[in-house]
């Protein structure tokens, strides 16, 4: 999924879960689409300018094994609970960029030490590149940006976030005053 879908789809999930159930009331939708786009955000470059020669762009952020970790560190400090949003967002990213496909690296390091192979991505060009090719290759994934664009839709809808003085309260806290 590309970078826009993961908000979309945070954001989405998140709308539904206070409106219909109340569940993470105060939670900031800035700090949501954070933590949804973090393993992009880690990786690619780390593809880009450090492991150049990995021939992969779904690194250490893309793993069960930091994600695991991730959500240990949370409950051992007791922050699982506050948290919870953020985390969700964040290993959600595992389930929308359909890792299960890509098991060398899910599973990383107990399949070997590398990571998933894919194609030299080493260069800003060659990321940029890459991306082309997955839109080009994998017309699925347009649909879920198609899908995401709506469900973006819908939440603008849904909050009001096209009247000026709810989505400038919005950009600044992150929240909304009523769920």
């Amino acid at each position: 999924m590309l970078p826009p879908g993961h908000i979309e789809f945070t954001w989405a999930s998140l709308n539904l879960l206070q409106r219909q159930f109340g569940l993470f009331e105060d939670a900031d939708y800035r700090l949501a689409a954070l933590a949804a786009v973090l393993p992009d955000l880690i990786d690619k470059p780390l593809a880009t300018f450090v492991l150049t020669d990995a021939e992969a762009a779904l690194l250490y952020s893309h793993t069960a094994l930091l994600h695991g970790g991730v959500w240990l560190a949370a409950a051992a400090t007791g922050q699982l609970e506050r948290n919870l949003p953020y985390l969700l967002a964040f290993s959600g990213h595992l389930l929308a960029d359909r890792m299960w496909k890509f098991r060398q690296t899910l599973c990383w390091p107990l399949r070997g030490r590398r990571f998933h192979r894919w194609k030299h991505v080493g260069s800003p060009e060659a990321i940029v590149q890459a991306y082309l090719a997955i839109i080009r290759d994998k017309p699925v994934l347009l649909t879920f940006e198609a899908l995401g664009a709506l469900l973006l839709a819908w939440f603008i809808l849904d909050r009001g976030l096209w009247q000026g003085e709810t989505l400038a309260a919005f950009i600044k806290t992150g929240t909304f005053s009523e769920t």
